[in-house]
């Protein structure tokens, strides 16, 4: 642990250096691996005081006063010392020079004992002003017990002493606490204890450790749960983890069950065998059984009397090995100790402690399925295990715990010979459970597999057919793929309208498949059709969402008024209904809400996003949580509420939960792209976009990675409103270098796309492209599309794309000439979007009537535009959109107006955050953004980014910019 920086000791090394003086006794207690050893080198030479140590070793033979010899062997011997320091000779040979003769011998053991202590204590009293540290005293050998004992009482003045022991080791026969009540009148003492490290502690070690794979405070709770926050056990992690990564894998930089190195797993074995039989035996027996169990159930598994498991129970527990979970059951004392433990185990002592185990819990008034399929499975018992499984899986259901439910299904289908009827029974429900899920990619490689058994009925492979297509829309956001699933499934349950009704409701929903509104609205009439002879309550609140999710999404009015399934209260019992509709007014919900963003609809997305919430969580139905949790930021972007909301996405960006949750992964990307480009980035905001948007009709890149049949899967196939919003972002910056045509060919393909489709309220985000046009010289296509969008728009309630459709005319009448009538569209324009509202959008129209006034024949509107420029910066400011004040202060410059320069604030502005200020400040002293995050215990990334916006909230354009405030 010597290359590993101090973290979380800060206040132990204060008192320690404080404590650590002459005529100070001081006792350092901590478990083994809390980083005693690290603390204590902490001590060199503090106020020019020497720092003698010396280690306790373990062993069975007693090493007299091993630690004084080691910490004296290269001191320099004083002069002077007594005739008594002659019967040190013996013990420090290598300074025979410098000691008197060797006295004559003593009469018996214990005389020669006490000159020995006198003659040390009288060494150490001629030394200058030093600290002596023994470590690991509960080894002391009886001598240095001893002389410890003599010599705390008659502690010379200038000579501090500091030992540090493991409670958990200490000897009953030598209570080292008692040591400090001996010091004479006047002698200091303190006692300290070391604990486990926080989370935030060990994310410090985990940046030092793991530099380029920007850990997160996630992966930092991870290790955290791992190790329990033992010092060693995750430092050594860490550095196994950084020794065996090559950068290449996209995973969490520290999963949950980290690779275990040998030099970690030998220290766990060596504690483990420290330990006598039968106290060894109720360890074992705990790591098999995995998790809080009773004491007397640990004792059956390591097949001891209770008597005697009574005796070892306590030595167990006093190891440290074992530690209580409640009042009445113990566990591993870390989940790392139980996989070292459990893997040591011969494969035929393991199988027979699991069969023991398997028989004890089966024997419970409620079996402990998911335990017992554990056992099952490790005991070599197939049917049991799949017994267990499929029960386990079945109660997590029940009780909504879908996402539990996904990992008893997914272990139960590994299993090499499972009968084929049984597999797809397994994986319907495996495909049911993930679709609440965030990771899906098993379920479906499973489904896939298990479509490919030859002679499978209709009925069934529809059904399976039907939950890969769900899955595929939902999680792998692969829409072309999933309707072919979805259209086939359709057919093949004819005969079973319950399941046919969720398949075809599924494809009444738009997505970005060439089919018509007009077809969307064909399949929700065949659906509600089906659902109506199903006489099924459920499908019929499926069909239900579905419904009014397509009328929004078409912006239909008459979607705000289709009634969705009732969640009742929070009260009522949690049944098998109960959690499907409250499941099914969450979803509907979010549909809503999502539709309702996209629309302009802020207040009612809001409504919508607060109901979703209260009705999903993030164990129960992660999809939904996450979701929600990528609108509200999305409203936020919208609204201008641009405050850390660039930290906040990439907080969200990197969490592990959503690495394969490609839609919620693809809109966090988008919003930070936009953040970045207006805030003066557009790099970054280019590599951000084309992993969704490469190129003109391109296709997006799976954030990913590959999952699904063949080990290969169609890059993610975002939905058209996504995919609008990074082709209107890219058309901005096209036409910001002059390229009016690329901008264009940004978005010809969506515009098509919804002409074909008939859903022109998805057109809003393509305006940028869309107005290219006029100055790409295509004003007859500008004007035709104009037209079609208005026809588009006709009977629905769609403020965004409203807006969207003024401005297009607003440009076209600007670009005729026809000046009055283009101010007067931007104004209607504006007013929608305040109305919303949408800040960002509303500048740009003030800038663009600028553009207009600015047109005027012989300057009429020079004073106006200039007003209007004026009014749009301030706003842009105001936002910190950087990006877009820079280009109104070139046009006003082109005009012949200097701007009012950006002004540079102090780092105690207002605006800035108390912890951009924290961070500008050391920035500002010269400080790194690495050095910065290892006094803040923060990541790199995150302090690059406060860093980012506080440069951007001040008006400056480098760091060196910055200047520290005075002292």
């Amino acid at each position: 642990m010597c290359s590993s920086p101090l973290v979380g000791r800060e206040r132990e090394r204060r008192l320690l250096r404080a404590a650590a003086t002459p005529g100070t006794v001081t006792l350092l207690a901590g478990a083994a691996g809390t980083g005693k050893t690290r603390l204590v080198r902490e001590l060199h030479d503090p106020h020019g005081t020497a720092v003698l140590a010396g280690h306790c070793p373990p062993g069975a033979e007693p090493f007299p006063f091993a630690p004084l010899i080691e910490a004296l062997r290269r001191v320099p011997v004083p002069g002077g010392l007594s005739p008594l320091c002659g019967a040190l000779r013996a013990l420090l040979p290598e300074h025979a020079d410098r000691l008197p003769p060797a006295p004559e011998p003593a009469a018996d053991p214990a005389s020669g004992s006490h000159r020995l202590y006198r003659a040390l204590t009288e060494l150490l009293d001629a030394l200058e002003p030093t600290v002596l540290v023994l470590e690991d005293v509960h080894w002391a050998d009886p001598d240095t017990r001893d002389l410890l004992a003599y010599l705390t009482p008659r502690l010379p003045a200038h000579l501090g002493l500091v030992l540090t022991y493991r409670p958990e080791d200490l000897p009953r026969s030598f209570p080292v606490a008692a040591l400090a009540a001996r010091t004479p009148p006047g002698t200091g003492h303190r006692e300290l204890t070391l604990g486990p490290l926080t989370p935030h502690d060990l994310l410090a070690l985990a940046e030092h450790a793991l530099p380029g794979g920007a850990p997160t405070l996630e992966d930092a709770r991870r290790l955290h749960a791992w190790t329990g926050g033992l010092p060693l056990a995750a430092v050594e992690t860490l550095y196994g983890l950084a020794a065996s990564g090559d950068g290449s894998d996209p995973r969490p930089r520290i999963p949950d069950r980290p690779p275990v190195p040998p030099s970690l797993r030998d220290w766990l074995l060596d504690r483990l065998h420290a330990l006598d039989g039968d106290a060894r035996r109720l360890v074992r027996a705990a790591c098999v059984l995995g998790g809080p169990a009773t004491e007397p159930l640990i004792a059956h598994v390591a097949e001891l009397t209770p008597a005697r498991a009574d005796r070892a129970l306590s030595r167990a527990c006093r190891s440290g090995l074992l530690t209580p979970t409640a009042p009445a059951t113990l566990a591993p004392a870390t989940p790392l100790l139980a996989q070292v433990c459990h893997a040591s185990l011969p494969h035929g002592k393991r199988r027979r402690l699991h069969r023991v185990a398997l028989a004890a819990l089966a024997l419970s008034a409620e079996p402990p399925h998911a335990r017992l399929a554990r056992h099952a499975r490790e005991a070599g018992l197939l049917e049991e295990w799949t017994d267990h499984a499929e029960r386990a899986a079945d109660h997590a259901l029940e009780q909504g715990e879908d996402s539990t439910a996904v990992v008893l299904l997914r272990d139960a289908l590994t299993r090499p010979d499972l009968p084929s009827r049984r597999r797809r029974d397994l994986a319907l429900k495996l495909g049911r459970a993930a679709l609440t899920g965030i990771s899906a990619e098993h379920a479906i490689a499973r489904l896939r597999e298990v479509l490919a058994t030859p002679g499978l009925p209709a009925a069934e492979r529809g059904e399976l057919r039907m939950e890969l297509g769900l899955l595929l829309l939902n999680q792998a956001a692969q829409n072309r793929s999933a309707r072919g699933e979805l259209v086939r499934a359709a057919a093949e349950l004819a005969e079973r309208p319950d399941l046919a009704a969720r398949a075809m409701c599924a494809l009444a929903v738009p997505r970005s498949t060439p089919d018509s509104v007009d077809t969307h609205r064909r399949w929700m009439d065949q659906a509600l059709a089906a659902a109506h002879s199903s006489h099924d309550t459920t499908v019929a609140h499926t069909v239900a969402v579905n419904h009014a999710t397509l009328l929004a999404q078409v912006g239909d009015p008459a979607a705000w008024k289709v009634e969705l399934p009732a969640p009742g209260t929070p009260h009522d019992p949690p049944t098998p209904d109960t959690l499907a509709r409250r499941r099914e007014f969450a979803r509907g919900s979010l549909n809503l809400a999502d539709a309702a963003v996209m629309l302009g609809h802020y207040e009612r997305a809001d409504g919508h996003l607060d109901d979703a919430a209260a009705w999903s969580g993030a164990d129960d139905a992660p999809y939904i949580h996450e979701s929600v949790r990528a609108l509200r930021l999305t409203l936020d972007w919208a609204r201008g509420r641009w405050q850390g909301l660039a930290e906040e996405v990439d907080r969200h960006r990197e969490s592990p939960r959503l690495a394969h949750l490609h839609s919620v992964t693809a809109e966090l990307g988008l919003l930070r792209a936009a953040l970045a480009l207006a805030q003066g980035d557009p790099g970054l905001a280019r590599t951000l976009l084309v992993r969704i948007r490469p190129g003109p009709g391109g296709a997006a890149e799976a954030p990913g990675g590959p999952v699904g049949g063949g080990g290969q899967e169609a890059p993610p196939d975002y939905t058209v409103p996504v995919r609008a919003f990074a082709a209107g972002l890219l058309a901005r910056m096209a036409t910001a270098q002059g390229e009016p045509a690329r901008a264009w060919g940004h978005v010809e393909d969506l515009v098509s796309l919804i002409a074909a489709k008939g859903i022109w309220v998805w057109a809003a985000d393509l305006l940028p492209g869309m107005e290219a046009l006029v100055e790409c010289g295509r004003g007859a296509v500008a004007r035709d599309l104009c037209a079609r969008l208005r026809a588009g728009l006709r009977d629905t309630d769609a403020p965004a794309a409203a807006a969207c459709l003024l401005r297009l005319e607003a440009a076209l009448a600007g670009h005729r000439g026809h000046h009055d009538r283009a101010l007067l569209l931007y104004a209607e324009a504006e007013d929608a979007y305040r109305a919303m509202p949408r800040p960002y959008d509303a500048a740009q129209v003030r800038e663009a009537c600028a553009r207009v006034h600015f047109a005027r024949p012989r300057g009429e509107g020079a004073e106006p535009g200039v007003a209007a420029l004026r009014a749009a910066l301030k706003e842009y400011a105001g936002l910190g959109a950087t990006w877009d004040a820079a280009r109104v202060r070139r046009l006003m410059r082109s005009h012949g107006v200097t701007p009012a320069a950006a002004p540079a604030r102090p780092h105690h502005d207002r605006r800035l955050s108390p912890r951009e200020g924290e961070i500008a400040d050391l920035a500002a002293r010269g400080r790194t953004n690495r050095e910065i995050a290892a006094l803040l215990h923060l990541s790199p990334r995150t302090v690059e980014t406060h860093v980012a916006n506080a440069l951007s909230k001040l008006g400056l354009r480098s760091r060196r910019d910055l200047t520290p405030p005075p002292d």
